[in-house]
């Protein structure tokens, strides 16, 4: 048993390694909130992060193999979460390079906070002296379920490569020191021709396994049947992670456009989308989940630097036998792009949101929520408009299409200080015409709620483009027509005059655009885009005293004044393959 007063040090010791009961059982394949133990709620910020604040210290790295691929012939091939943190110095030292005082404070106070830190201090160990002198490659953390019991706790696995045996022995016996004076109660044990040093743990159902493999690798567990099992793995006579189908293909060189990872995350198709939704707080809904159970293969991700900022890539692989989920992305031709003024500052694309509607109704068969949330969307069109959705909306929606927000303060645009823009590149022209015809009569109407009273609709012309206008008295409030390539546009305001019929210099073709979208692929089906100082600017504008002064806004603010920009694309990797592909151009830290 642990003596007087040393369980609650071990806990605190032992947070990264060793979850709770309750946190890891949530996990297991049929579970509804998985556990955060590595990503910080909150999503991609959070796993941005968490990876940048967790890992700070792992800035050096020896010659040789230590990679994910190499450590994954350690891994029971029943893992269902892999993370692997890169130790090389460069990669880190190029993060530093980002970020305002402010953000730099947030992820050195992150630091003082972090597990890692936390283990190295009340350890008595430092990472320059007794860690990095070793160690080299990826260090990585598992998460595996005991076959025994598939519906059980998943159990911890951390893999650390050594390339000093002598270095690595004496760190784990200053490891295994500090938590004997914390009440821990190590002996030693053999597996296999493997000595390693087994404690009980605060959790009754957990053990602390340390252990020195073969010269090779410092491994960590909170199972003694997870570690044997990783010995066996390790000796050929149990599968591997890496001899599963596709993981070779999933984590080769060739599988990534970054030069070298900060960190690469392995979720098994099982359990992925749970873990994802819980990441950013998304309840996907159950015939979701059970539908990714069936089709999905895997999760992979990968996050790392370039000279504009952080790179992350989360790719979905399909299972072979197919099923529901669409493998393939339309690509996008980009016409919205060209037709969009360069001042835009966000801008929401893709391909036929026709077969996407179909795609979320599909999906949202079984699941009451979800359901009622689409009744609400049709119903609310139906009563502002007297237009049906999906008879007179979607069906000729089957091309490309924009939603844009663009800086302006002139007429009803003055307070807000922007407006919006919708583009979509008509597949039935007459369907259109008569889709506007409907909403001139409903902003006419004014039943109430969408529209302002009073509205008048009349022709006018931009140039010699022949537009309607909604108008109240002498004031426009919105504008509508037809662009080249059947392109439909509605606009708040007076902002069609500045892309009717063409603006004189293109998003497409702005500094801006062409930094926020560095390396990210061409061929694509849609983008996300994001010029984060614009949107502050009227963020600023809009955000009322109270919410400035709130001190979580403050931090958020800090964070969001690093960012220049943020876009995001998607693309086919292959027939059962896609990626989301993520930059966020940062601002570089004074100095540099």
């Amino acid at each position: 048993m642990l003596g007087a007063g040393g369980q609650d040090k071990i806990q605190v010791l032992f947070r990264p390694l060793a979850m709770t009961k309750d946190s890891r059982s949530r996990l297991r394949p049929r579970a509804k909130r998985p556990p955060l133990w590595i990503f910080a709620a909150g999503g991609l910020a959070g796993i941005l992060g968490g990876a940048a604040t967790g890992l700070f210290l792992l800035w050096q790295r020896g010659d040789g193999d230590g990679g994910l691929l190499s450590v994954a012939r350690l891994i029971p091939q029943d893992a269902q979460v892999v993370m692997a943190f890169n130790s090389s110095a460069q990669p880190w030292e190029t993060l530093r390079q980002f970020g305002t005082p402010d953000s730099q404070r947030l992820i050195g106070e992150g630091l003082e906070r972090s597990p890692l830190n936390s283990i190295l201090r009340q350890s008595g160990t430092e990472y320059g002296k007794d860690v990095q002198p070793w160690l080299y490659g990826s260090v990585v953390t598992v998460l595996v379920n005991d076959p025994q019991q598939p519906n059980g706790a998943p159990e911890t696995l951390v893999i650390a490569p050594t390339r000093d045996r002598t270095l690595s022995n004496a760190f784990l016996a200053r490891y295994r020191d500090a938590l004997s004076q914390q009440g821990a109660k190590f002996a030693t044990q053999s597996h296999d021709g493997v000595t390693y040093f087994e404690s009980p743990a605060p959790n009754p159902n957990s053990r602390l396994i340390a252990a020195d493999l073969d010269g090779r690798y410092v491994v960590l567990s909170t199972s003694t049947a997870l570690f044997q099992r990783t010995v066996a793995a390790y000796r050929g006579r149990l599968p591997n992670l890496r001899d599963r189908p596709g993981f070779e293909q999933f984590f080769a060189p060739k599988s990534t456009s970054l030069a070298e990872p900060l960190v690469q995350v392995y979720l098994d198709g099982a359990i992925a989308l749970e873990f994802l939704g819980a990441t950013t707080r998304l309840n996907f809904g159950d015939p979701l989940v059970r539908q990714s159970r069936r089709d999905l293969n895997a999760v992979t991700m990968a996050i790392g630097t370039q000279k504009e900022g952080i790179r992350l890539e989360v790719t979905t692989y399909l299972k072979d036998r197919g099923g529901a989920l669409p493998g393939t992305i339309q690509v996008a031709e980009g016409v919205p792009l060209n037709l969009l003024p360069q001042e835009t500052f966000l801008v929401v694309s893709g391909t036929n949101l026709a077969e996407s509607w179909q795609a979320i109704v599909a999906q949202a068969k079984g699941n009451s929520a979800s359901e009622q949330v689409l009744d609400q969307i049709r119903n609310a069109i139906k009563n502002s408009t007297d237009l049906d959705l999906e008879k007179e909306i979607l069906p000729w929606m089957t091309r490309e299409f924009a939603i844009a927000a663009v800086p302006n303060n002139q007429g009803i645009l003055s307070n807000p200080g922007f407006g919006l823009i919708v583009l979509a590149q008509s597949g039935d022209r007459n369907g259109t015409k008569a889709f506007f015809d409907k909403l001139d009569a409903a902003a006419r109407r004014n039943n109430g709620g969408l529209f302002p009273p009073g509205i008048e609709s009349s022709p006018q012309k931009i140039g010699d483009n022949p537009i309607s206008a909604w108008q109240v008295g002498t004031i426009t409030v919105a504008q509508h027509g037809f662009l080249e390539q059947d392109v439909a546009f509605w606009a708040m305001g007076t902002l069609g005059s500045m892309f009717v019929p063409q603006p004189p210099r293109p998003l497409s073709q702005s500094r801006p655009f062409a930094i926020f979208t560095t390396g990210l692929p061409k061929t694509n089906g849609g983008y996300f885009y994001l010029n984060m100082g614009s949107a502050l600017t009227i963020m600023d504008r809009l955000l009322p005293p109270e919410v400035k002064s709130n001190p979580g806004y403050t931090q958020v603010r800090a964070i969001l004044d690093a960012i220049q920009g943020i876009a995001v694309t998607n693309t086919n990797l292959s027939d059962r393959a896609t990626r989301l592909d993520f930059l966020f151009t940062l601002k570089p830290t004074p100095g540099n």
